[in-house]
């Protein structure tokens, strides 16, 4: 049994904040992370937990058009630097794939811009209500991570804040996956 981490990132800092989810859930469960864009990469056969992960755009999960307003955008500020991976579908599309495929414990988290959540809403509410509709089991609620402008760079902290949810989250899934994958007792006699 393993964790997966699957993210969607324009700028860079879902990625970094996706990054250090792994590293904590490495602390308890092998633990694979996933850019949303390439499904055929994510393989949920033998995961006992998803984390997934997105930018908070126009109050909510990012499209298609907010992607691409996004793209827009850069090429209007020269600071607001894409990540490496290319323009694509993302955790909308990656999630719109998984119905009826099978479901595990899962978590949300997004990074938005540091201000009240009334005022930028929640990229992770949106991705938690998704995850239960494609028949997820919710483990953690909605998680954010905020940055100090639309393209970054995170507010300090948010990295190791980032890591420590995974390693909670791996403390607590781990003794349940070695249950899963170590037959009972009772069932042997």
């Amino acid at each position: 049994m393993k964790a997966l981490v699957v993210y969607e990132s324009m700028f860079g800092n879902t990625r970094h904040i996706a990054e250090a989810i792994a590293e904590g859930l490495r602390e308890s469960i092998p633990t694979e992370l996933a850019p949303a864009r390439h499904p055929e990469a994510v393989e949920l056969d033998d995961v006992e937990l998803v984390v997934v992960g997105a930018p908070t755009h126009a109050w909510g999960l990012s499209s298609e058009r907010t992607r691409d307003a996004a793209a827009q955008d850069s090429a209007k500020h020269p600071d607001h630097l894409l990540d490496s991976s290319p323009i694509g579908p993302g955790v909308r599309e990656w999630l719109k794939g998984q119905h009826g495929r099978r479901a595990c414990r899962a978590a949300a988290f997004d990074t938005r811009i540091d201000k009240p959540e009334i005022l930028t809403g929640s990229a992770a509410r949106s991705i938690q209500r998704r995850l239960r509709h494609a028949h997820f089991s919710t483990f953690a609620s909605p998680h954010s991570f905020t940055v100090t402008a639309t393209a970054g760079p995170l507010v300090s902290g948010e990295i190791e804040r980032a890591r420590q949810w995974g390693e909670a989250m791996g403390r607590s899934i781990a003794p349940r996956a070695a249950a899963r994958a170590t037959p009972h007792r009772a069932a042997r006699r």
